[in-house]
């Protein structure tokens, strides 16, 4: 099920400073008939490389070893190590390569500079966060204290205006002294 049978190749991806040097390793039982190729991720270009002042290819008994000394942006690509009639025959190398991708250095001032914008856009989504949930919650409580307040809440809640005693419905309180401070024993008549 291995897309790669005939070759381990490491690592997969690398990720490398501008002009930091760069190693590839590719494990075959006959590294004498392997060959490293380069990948153009856009164009789909095969290129075949070989040793140069910038790169060096080194094979060994159970390995070929691909070395890049000072890495550029033009490296930025997919390297394969396949067999080296591959050119030839018009075949496209496997699926298992890999990925380079060069990173600039960055100067303090462009670091400063990022660090100020993301600063930034943490206060603005602090702001729009509270503003978002504020805003809501403070309309809901709006229409709950008018929805209390309103007249027709209080009919909505079982209770009438006009079945509501007014202060002219009390009867008077009259100054009755109870019958047994008069003398009486409660428990008679």
């Amino acid at each position: 099920g291995s897309r790669c049978p005939m070759v381990q190749q490491h690592p997969r991806y690398v990720a490398a400073k501008k002009n930091s040097p760069v190693h590839f390793i590719c494990y075959s039982k006959e590294p004498q008939s392997m060959q490293w190729y380069k990948m153009m991720q856009e164009s789909n270009e095969l290129h075949e490389l070989e040793n140069t002042s910038r790169y060096n290819i080194e094979r060994r008994d159970r390995f070929i070893n691909f070395t890049i000394f000072r890495v550029t942006y033009e490296d930025n690509g997919i390297y394969v190590c396949d067999s080296k009639n591959l050119m030839a025959e018009k075949k496209w190398p496997h699926l298992c390569g890999t990925e380079l991708r060069v990173m600039g250095h960055s100067n303090i001032q462009q670091i400063k500079s990022r660090h100020t914008l993301k600063d930034a856009i943490i206060i603005i989504q602090s702001i729009l966060l509270v503003v978002f949930i504020s805003v809501p919650m403070l309309l809901f409580l709006d229409k709950v204290s008018d929805g209390i307040s309103s007249p027709s809440s209080e009919a909505s809640l079982g209770l009438d205006v006009e079945q509501m005693a007014t202060y002219e419905d009390i009867t008077p309180f009259r100054d009755m002294k109870a019958k047994w401070t008069v003398g009486e024993h409660p428990g008679e008549e």
